[in-house]
């Protein structure tokens, strides 16, 4: 069986991170891929089918939202949330839970990178792939709480290296110190493993979506 995780950026015309890893830890592929085209090439290209895709991001709006209201800069829509939060159900319970996240608002300062997220969602779906969303910075603070810092340092991401390396993640040879984009795609695959080894729990409702992280037990606190 084989996993793959996307680190979407705002533009087709950024590279964003990609990886392929498969049901004995090795990484098959982990680097950058620039526009949906590039990334489906690998996707497709992959020598064995995947169980499915971790996106990190959004695939979808809030309930009481559309995507045009994420589409136009700014939202010219009559759409709004009456919500006592802002974004999806899901992003609240992350925040309430102490992984705090970018949430899915109209008004939100992310409204490009959110758009492409749902756009890259549509275009794999249609191309027969199975994508789930994922949070890889929970994902990293559930599995690896000892490792501090932010992401984007030399060191902390060493230190990620060196603890995924300890579970059984066999990596590339060569001693690359990956980028934090592509680092955040392994643990989105990573996060896929586990979901089809059962260790995972979905943060969400169906109204909303849900967001797959390593198993963890959550509060649900009042909306």
């Amino acid at each position: 069986m084989w996993f793959a995780g996307i680190d979407p950026t705002a533009s087709p015309q950024t590279p964003s991170g990609v990886c392929l890893l498969n049901e004995s830890l090795e990484i098959v592929f982990l680097g950058k891929c620039k526009g949906d085209r590039e990334i489906l090439q690998v996707l497709q290209n992959s020598p064995e089918p995947l169980y499915a895709v971790g996106i990190d991001g959004p695939l979808q709006p809030p309930h009481e939202l559309q995507e045009c209201c994420f589409r136009d800069d700014p939202p010219t829509c009559s759409h709004s949330q009456t919500t006592p939060y802002k974004g999806r159900y899901c992003e609240y319970l992350l925040t309430k839970n102490g992984f705090r996240c970018f949430p899915t608002s109209k008004n939100s300062f992310a409204r490009r990178w959110i758009w492409r997220c749902f756009q890259l969602n549509q275009r794999l779906q249609k191309a027969g792939f199975t994508t789930l969303e994922v949070y890889p910075t929970a994902t990293r603070k559930i599995l690896f709480p000892q490792i501090r810092g932010k992401k984007q340092r030399r060191s902390t991401r060493e230190a990620l290296q060196q603890a995924l390396r300890q579970t059984g993640v066999r990596f590339p040879a060569g001693g690359n110190v990956y980028s934090h984009d592509e680092l955040d795609a392994l643990l989105a695959a990573y996060t896929v493993l586990l979901l089809w080894q059962g260790k995972t729990v979905a943060v969400g409702d169906p109204q909303d979506g849900y967001i797959i992280l390593p198993a963890i037990t959550l509060r649900f606190p009042d909306v």
